[in-house]
């Protein structure tokens, strides 16, 4: 298959689908995860994996070399597309808490395991918490404003509340960030009706 012309989404369902018959099964995880629901607010070049029942980079790259990608550094390059690919973790976390549930996004090339949106947006947020990342936090703002449609804020609640807030400094960052957020979601949810059926429609 080419990976030609292909979007992060596609050359990671291909990417997952060779590491699946290897036995590896993979979830798109960190920025990558946000470009994957909202390609249009952020866009990544490197297509984060975590592992979710085990491996290390030597069967991780021996997988992905079937679709002929090489490694170059950490990550594992191909001359076809301009995204790489990173093992970022053997188990899929976000702060401190193991992710066991994932979406499951449809391309022309097949699944592709996905943080689900609401934990995609609670991992940015917490690198606004623990490294003060003021990026981290505006790529959730703009990401939950575009699918404010499709998105159920309870959710986005609950995954935020599973934050590590324990120290003085995040427990203010965090307060500040659902501020932000609970607007970015109401504001997407008030844009005309034309902004939200072109944000909304179509396939992933």
């Amino acid at each position: 298959m080419s990976l030609q012309r292909g979007s992060l989404l596609e050359v990671a369902a291909q990417a997952s689908a060779d590491l699946e018959r290897a036995g590896i099964k993979v979830a798109v995880v960190g920025g990558s995860a946000i470009t994957a629901y909202a390609p249009e607010v952020y866009t990544s070049k490197d297509i984060d994996f975590a592992a979710i029942n085990g491996t290390n980079r030597r069967q991780f790259g021996a997988a992905v070399a079937e679709l002929g990608f090489k490694p170059d550094g950490r990550d594992f390059v191909h001359r076809e597309t301009p995204y790489t690919l990173d093992l970022v973790a053997d188990t899929p976390y976000v702060d401190q808490r193991p992710i066991t549930e994932f979406a499951t996004l449809t391309t022309r090339f097949g699944p592709v395991r996905v943080y689900k949106f609401e934990d995609a947006l609670a991992d940015r947020v917490a690198a606004f918490l623990h490294w003060g990342d003021s990026q981290s936090l505006d790529v959730a703002e703009r990401a939950l404003k575009a699918r404010a449609e499709v998105t159920d804020w309870r959710k986005v609640r609950e995954a935020l509340g599973k934050l590590d807030s324990s120290l003085p400094e995040a427990a203010r960052r965090l307060k500040l960030a659902l501020t932000r957020l609970r607007k970015a979601h109401n504001d997407g949810r008030n844009q005309p009706t034309k902004n939200k059926s072109r944000r909304s429609g179509g396939s992933l």
